[in-house]
């Protein structure tokens, strides 16, 4: 098992044991000590862990690797968010099945999906969800299992990944807190981006949902690379020359007037 593996394994122990001992850890993984302690120390540099006296868990708050609250993000460049999402909502087609990622671009795709009917939606985001229920016209909305993160809003873990294995999509609207045509899209929250990037490999095609300002921007992981994205969908403050990059990638790219 290499290290990536492994330190993802780690992950999952801690989601259904919430904490513990590091050898304990060692011996069911079947490695040194010393190995373990190399994994954990690169964990804990990426947020994804804290240590304590013998082992280690969780972090209580999750807001260091989890973004901004999402009542936050919620209200910033609403007039970005809502051309971009009516814009990518006219990509849904009736009896269409769609992920939908927790992010609060996407969710202003919602209102405009009413034209299309008969539409399945799968998403991780509790927002999403709650706003997709006051829709009366959608077939199905299945919302993916975990732990409910409440600075993002969104629902991850062990329950979440076993579902989606399970599941296929037309699309995969999805953001991040960047993207760029050498890095694609990019994000902080560790846990997250592992099911983006489960939810972009059980889709046919991605949509990037991205506002001007992180267009050009790089955050700390990539989590879908510029090649995989079949759609950005940005509004008309994103720059000529990094609009031409990413068609220059073969992404088409459809530009919400603001």
């Amino acid at each position: 098992m290499n290290n990536p593996d492994r330190r993802k394994q780690i992950l999952d122990i801690l989601e259904a044991e919430d904490e513990i001992n590091t050898s304990v850890l060692s011996t069911r993984l079947g490695v040194t000590g010393a190995t373990i302690r190399t994994d954990i120390r690169a964990l804990e540099r990426e947020g994804a862990i804290v240590r304590f006296h013998g082992g280690i868990k969780l972090p209580h708050k999750m807001s260091s690797y989890s973004g901004e609250n999402y009542m936050v993000r919620a209200v910033t460049h609403v007039d970005l968010k809502t051309a971009i999402g009516a814009k990518a909502a006219t990509l849904v087609a009736n009896g269409n099945t769609i992920f939908m990622d927790a992010s609060s671009t996407t969710f202003h795709m919602i209102p405009y999906l009413k034209k299309a009917k008969d539409v399945t939606v799968i998403t991780n985001g509790i927002h999403t969800a709650m706003e997709l229920q006051r829709n009366s016209n959608f077939k199905s909305i299945i919302i993916l299992g975990g732990m409910l993160r409440p600075h993002s809003g969104a629902i991850e873990g062990l329950s979440s990944k076993e579902m989606i294995g399970r599941l296929s999509a037309e699309f995969y609207f999805v953001s991040g807190n960047g993207f760029s045509a050498d890095a694609g899209l990019t994000g902080d929250n560790f846990f997250e981006l592992e099911l983006k990037r489960l939810c972009a490999d059980r889709a046919k095609k991605i949509v990037a949902l991205v506002d001007s300002t992180k267009l050009g921007a790089d955050s700390a992981s990539s989590f879908i690379p510029a090649e995989r994205i079949d759609f950005l969908v940005t509004d008309s403050g994103a720059s000529p020359e990094s609009v031409d990059l990413c068609r220059a990638k073969g992404i088409e790219v459809l530009i919400a007037d603001v």
